[in-house]
């Protein structure tokens, strides 16, 4: 798992970077020189949806997600494990469904063999980060609930954010 969560730092980053570095890019080519460079926006867009969608992952994996906690809070022990048991539930369920439909988006836009307008990019590597992102967030889910039930860890709130603890 360290080695999953290094990669998805450094690919995640990577894109962002590179996203933001195009978009500086193409607006300095916009103001400063003149020219307008449609492409880089069709290849930014990708590049930050990619940064977002590994972000999902890595999110999850830190804890870092928006819940809403207020009733989470003022349930007892065995409610929290119910809880945790039905967002584990829901999250696998939902990671199988995004590996399902973006497997199917890549392959009838490749099929289709459908091209971005500016850049010609063939969109079916755009839809390529549905499934992968699926698959990510499976995996995720999958440590969670490995955590939960067999090393029977349960999360617990800090002060720095939602941390498990056995």
């Amino acid at each position: 798992m360290k080695i999953l969560t290094m990669i998805e730092n450094i690919i995640s980053a990577l894109f962002f970077l590179a996203g933001i570095s195009l978009s500086l890019y193409s607006v300095f080519m916009r103001y400063v020189m003149g020219g307008s460079q449609s492409w880089a926006t069709e290849i930014f867009t990708m590049m930050l949806v990619w940064a977002i969608f590994i972000g999902f992952s890595t999110a999850l994996r830190d804890d870092k997600h928006v819940s809403i906690d207020i009733l989470y809070d003022r349930v007892g022990p065995g409610m929290k494990k119910v809880c945790e048991l039905v967002t584990l539930i829901f999250g696998i369920a939902f990671s199988l469904f995004f590996i399902w439909t973006g497997i199917d988006m890549v392959s009838t836009a490749y099929a289709q063999e459908i091209r971005t307008i500016d850049a010609g990019f063939p969109i079916w590597i755009n839809y390529l980060i549905m499934p992968i992102a699926g698959v990510l967030l499976f995996i995720r889910f999958v440590e969670k609930a490995y955590r939960f039930f067999l090393k029977k860890e349960i999360p617990t709130e800090k002060e720095a954010g939602s941390e498990w603890q056995l």
